[in-house]
């Protein structure tokens, strides 16, 4: 087995092995857009998704208890789950969905999850026109680089006599 056949392996454990030690969960909500709370922390608006670590003990158990979630949308509506039980047959990545109770305020929370969406792709947007002038900038520093850079090295047309001996299993070469 040569070098890049052992460390291409040796990757794939180490991959597949840190794989097994954590899963996730993506928790959705209807409508999108409500604020995730892992225990009384917010950590973001859904879709969302959390990693949870699998302890040693747990490690070859067919089912993993997670901590569960809560969602609370812009209305002030609220929903939750205790725990989560995941079949680790299935994999290692999972979806949750919350749907939120049939109340008033649904109409709200869905112009709330309409307005974060225009954000994102706003946010898209202001990073490609980033990327776009750092490209710009970089493209005219390299052509202004271009145009002052005078090479100090020029090449002569001195030629190289050599010559070349044998002594025992050694071979010496000399130029001048």
């Amino acid at each position: 087995m040569n070098n890049f056949t052992k460390l291409l392996f040796c990757g794939i454990l180490l991959l597949t092995g840190c794989a097994t030690n954590r899963v996730s969960v993506t928790y959705y909500s209807d409508p999108p857009g409500a604020t995730l709370y892992e225990g009384q922390r917010a950590v973001g608006y859904t879709p969302f998704t959390l990693m949870y670590n699998i302890l040693p003990e747990a490690k070859n158990a067919q089912s993993l208890k997670v901590q569960g979630a809560k969602v609370v949308w812009a209305s002030g509506v609220s929903t939750s789950v205790d725990h989560l039980i995941l079949d680790r047959g299935k994999g290692s990545n999972f979806h949750f969905t919350l749907s939120r109770p049939d109340v008033p305020g649904r109409e709200l929370d869905a112009k709330f999850a309409l307005q974060l969406e225009r954000n994102r792709i706003l946010q898209q947007q202001a990073q490609a026109q980033r990327d776009q002038a750092f490209w710009q900038m970089y493209n005219s520093m390299l052509n202004q680089y271009r145009q002052t850079y005078v090479p100090t090295y020029t090449p002569t047309s001195k030629s190289f006599n050599c010559t070349s001996r044998q002594v025992g299993s050694y071979v010496y070469t000399d130029c001048y």
